[in-house]
């Protein structure tokens, strides 16, 4: 079945949840929490101060396109949810709870096995020079050139395996613009971490609409395993400590990855997200998850999906103690180094990034 979808920016471009199709509405694109996220972005990334509604003018390096446009997004098969309700066992906002959904058959094969044992697993690319700073890169995937945004600290160590962190943009956005909309650059997580942020094209017979196709045999998972494959025979990659964060469309695509290279990603962290689609993953990822109560673009409910998803493949019972922050859940019982963190929030971003949001996930990241 195909969802209608219309959108710009991190706005209404998300869609279809996880084994259901979702209702999308308004468009939510721009303001967001501590001041990080975009007020109407240029292609270059830099704040405009004027559209202080929160509209994004879409003029994006890669040829995002102007207005919103309507977008056909497959959901694929998939089963619904169904199983035990979740207990919540903190006063975090309405919605905190749900149902542990049965989300399809999911590989158990611990992912990333050097991973949980705190060994590394050194690249290619270890021992070899390398360009650090902030710059604009691209590979070939899929027959075609993608370009991405790198980010490579001054302190850089081409000795040392690096933690790397992959950021993806919402619909008509760039990864430039993410890189400063995600705010990943900042202690903890800086310190020993390289950061890329690849660049969306439009979809097929969508030329205003720049965003993810999702599939195991699409382009995209191509490009971030071209992507990869690139950056690991330039810099010394920790192959066990892969990451990857998203928000709207981004959190779409970063649950796509969880899932389809699962053997592959050592942990997400979904903002605003939903899926993942298939019916089959490959290993398993430590998940940190945050969705607004008041989300106008994506429901609540696909983000719950993507959270009874993560807590089945990870074998977490439907317990959960309060977390830190204090928004934030844990789920209990999971298998060992694949937690499960569910952060609902209300009244504190809607679709965008909740205030706590930013420094939470560098925390979590930055703790494998």
């Amino acid at each position: 079945m195909l969802a209608l979808l219309s959108g710009v920016g991190c706005g209404a471009d998300a869609g279809v949840g996880t084994n259901q199709d979702t209702t999308i509405s308004g468009s939510s694109a721009g303001v967001s929490t501590n001041g990080v996220g975009p007020t109407g972005m240029t292609s270059g990334g830099a704040i405009n101060t004027t559209g202080t509604d929160g509209s994004l003018p879409v003029t994006s390096a890669t040829g995002a396109g102007g207005a919103s446009s309507s977008v056909e997004t497959s959901s694929s098969s998939g089963t619904t949810n169904t199983g035990t309700t979740a207990s919540v066992t903190s006063s975090a906002a309405t919605g905190a709870g749900g149902t542990l959904g049965a989300g399809g058959a999911t590989s158990t094969t611990a992912a990333n096995d050097s991973s949980t044992t705190g060994e590394a697993t050194p690249s290619s690319g270890c021992g070899q020079p390398a360009e650090t700073g902030t710059y604009q890169d691209s590979v070939m995937a899929f027959g075609l050139e993608r370009t991405y945004h790198m980010s490579v600290p001054e302190s850089y160590d081409p000795n040392l395996p690096q933690r790397l962190v992959f950021g993806y943009h919402g619909s008509n956005y760039t990864g430039q613009m993410m890189r400063q909309y995600l705010d990943l650059e900042r202690p903890p997580l800086a310190d020993g971490t390289l950061f890329v942020y690849p660049d969306g094209i439009a979809l097929e017979g969508q030329p205003d609409h720049i965003a993810w196709e999702l599939g195991a045999e699409d382009r995209d998972i191509a490009f971030f395993d071209a992507l990869l494959d690139q950056l690991k025979s330039r810099f010394c990659i920790d192959e066990s400590r892969i990451f990857v964060n998203g928000q709207s469309f981004g959190g779409l695509m970063t649950n796509a990855v969880g899932c389809i290279r699962g053997d592959v990603v050592r942990a997400i962290a979904v903002v605003a997200g939903s899926g993942p689609r298939g019916s089959e993953c490959a290993g398993q990822v430590a998940a940190w998850l945050t969705h607004g109560v008041d989300d106008a673009s994506v429901s609540l409910s696909s983000g719950e999906g993507s959270r009874d998803h993560w807590a089945q493949a990870n074998g977490c019972s439907d317990m959960t103690v309060p977390g830190t922050p204090a928004a934030c859940l844990e789920y209990q019982g999971c298998d060992p180094g694949f937690p499960v963190i569910w952060c609902p929030h209300e009244n504190d971003g809607g679709h965008q990034h909740p205030s706590f949001g930013r420094e939470a996930v560098r925390n979590f990241l930055a703790s494998f």
